[in-house]
């Protein structure tokens, strides 16, 4: 017999892992079909009820039901089954995504960043290369030279601290998007593999093991049900069996009882009847008086 804790332990983690599943499967599938998003949502919804209940219904009707109907219902769960790995692809890939877009965002714009600061170092340094290209010995020229760059030169290098301070932004928006993806870059180092194929490997295994889990449990869990609920009708009928057969051992019984009783109600009436005659009849008594057989005594007596 299946435990009762088993049986809400497997109802229960087949509510949730379920439950989870269509919704990654809902949210992904809305996710790769962004032009109808609420449709999707409708249509995926349907079918992720329709998987579970068919799965379901084909345990328990394995053995009476239709061979077509079995294939057709068969093929339906395995189709309806891939298109829920589908859409936890989507989701798992979209919310990796939606982190290595942000991390690619701040890249570029560090490189940017980076690109323009050297643009304009390089400007400074050729407004600076042309003065002193300017002899020594035209000291007022070069002096006016340099007063009419370094108005230039101060408007260069405050763009360059503000440069700094972009790019100081963008390394700090890094490190928290690095956060978010910070093991797969651990596991991606380790291993020397390029993040994206650890990402896409670790998804493939959770879409292997999600989905088919799922089906499993929900089997498991109405097949513990069920044979929890067969073995407490035919307990239930056993006892109801012992009690009739304790009823008639009872019955026999007492019927037994009654039949010796009644064979012995003659007897005792007899014997009473013959106590009540023996007392009824006086017993002879052996001192009655002798008659005197002396003719003498009868003249007398005349």
């Amino acid at each position: 017999m299946i435990s009762l804790w088993i049986t809400i332990g497997l109802v229960l983690a087949a509510t949730s892992v379920s439950t989870l599943g269509a919704y990654f499967s809902i949210v992904g599938l809305g996710a790769l079909f962004s032009g109808a998003t609420v449709s999707i949502w409708i249509m995926a919804g349907s079918l992720e009820f329709a998987k579970f209940v068919l799965a379901a219904y084909l345990h328990q009707t394995w053995k009476v039901i239709n061979p077509l109907m079995k294939i057709y219902m068969t093929v339906s769960v395995i189709i309806l089954s891939t298109i829920t790995s589908v859409g936890i692809f989507g989701y798992l890939s979209d919310a990796y995504q939606s982190a290595s877009v942000v991390l690619e965002a701040e890249n570029i714009k560090l490189r940017d960043l980076k690109k323009q600061q050297e643009n304009f170092e390089a400007e400074i340094d050729r407004l600076s290369y042309s003065v002193d290209e300017i002899p020594d010995e035209r000291i007022t020229r070069k002096l006016q030279a340099r007063q009419a760059i370094e108005p230039r030169i101060l408007e260069l290098k405050g763009k360059i601290q503000d440069l700094d301070k972009q790019m100081t932004a963008s390394n700090l928006n890094i490190l928290e998007v690095k956060k978010k993806v910070g093991p797969l870059i651990f596991i991606s180092k380790n291993f020397n593999v390029d993040i994206d194929v650890v990402v896409r490997y670790l998804i493939f295994i959770f879409v292997t093991v999600f989905d088919p889990l799922a089906i499993c449990l929900v089997i498991a869990s109405t097949y513990s049900i069920e044979s929890r609920r067969t073995l407490k009708s035919s307990s239930v009928l056993n006892t109801e069996r012992a009690d009739l057969n304790n009823h008639t051992i009872k019955k026999t019984v007492n019927s037994n009882v009654i039949n010796d009783q009644e064979n012995a109600m003659p007897d005792s009436e007899d014997s009473i009847i013959l106590q009540m005659n023996f007392k009824d009849e006086e017993p002879i008594s052996s001192e009655q008086p002798k008659v005197e057989e002396n003719p003498g005594n009868l003249k007398k007596a005349v």
